[in-house]
């Protein structure tokens, strides 16, 4: 049988290591070893931009579709423009803060049409776009919830959203309809 005194030797041993990792530690966890505040990419860019066929919509424009995987984020999808020959642009901006678990980013697809209308049919492209992330953090021996959402835009108007995260974070895509407004990000904390 250990003596009593010993028994409380221990014990306060080990409520003062305790109180000197939580002081060292912090509020987070994530500054233990093996813990990552895993955080998702910091940009993503356009590597290919490319203009698959033109036309009118009901001949080129039935195909909308995209994936994920690789690395890569990718979108095949139909705008309509004022005539086949429409220049298209491209851009993709970050909405979310910089750090933030959940990274989220905008992508504009603009049409650009100088001479006159096509009156016979509507018109449009069909293009793939796709884009590469980079940055953000590592995700160590045991991450946290991360994740990549990216909303898809034609000349203005929401036309998709994709998304890729571990739990417990929860994409907005699922929410997302083409007669909200256009917001992209939103930060609220209470007081």
């Amino acid at each position: 049988m250990v003596p009593e005194s010993t028994h409380g030797r221990r014990l306060l041993v080990a409520v003062l290591v305790a109180v000197a990792v939580g002081a060292v530690v912090g509020p987070s966890v994530n500054a233990l070893p093996g813990f990552a505040d895993h955080t998702g990419p910091s940009e993503m860019r356009v590597t290919s931009f490319e203009r698959l066929d033109a036309g009118c919509e009901e001949q080129v424009g039935e195909y909308v579709g995209g994936s994920t995987g690789g690395g890569e984020y990718s979108r095949t999808a139909f705008i309509g423009t004022a005539g086949a020959d429409a220049n298209l642009s491209a851009s993709v901006r970050r909405t979310s803060p910089d750090g933030a678990d959940l990274s989220t980013f905008r992508v504009d697809v603009d049409s650009h049409h100088d001479g006159p209308a096509n009156a016979t049919c509507e018109t449009g492209v069909l293009y793939r776009i796709v884009l590469e992330p980079h940055g953000g953090t590592d995700e160590g021996l045991l991450p946290d919830a991360h994740g990549t959402e990216v909303l898809w835009f034609a000349d203005g108007k929401l036309t998709g959203c994709s998304a890729s995260l571990t739990s417990p974070l929860e994409s907005t895509c699922d929410g997302v309809d083409r007669d909200e407004p256009q917001r992209t990000w939103a930060n609220a904390t209470g007081g």
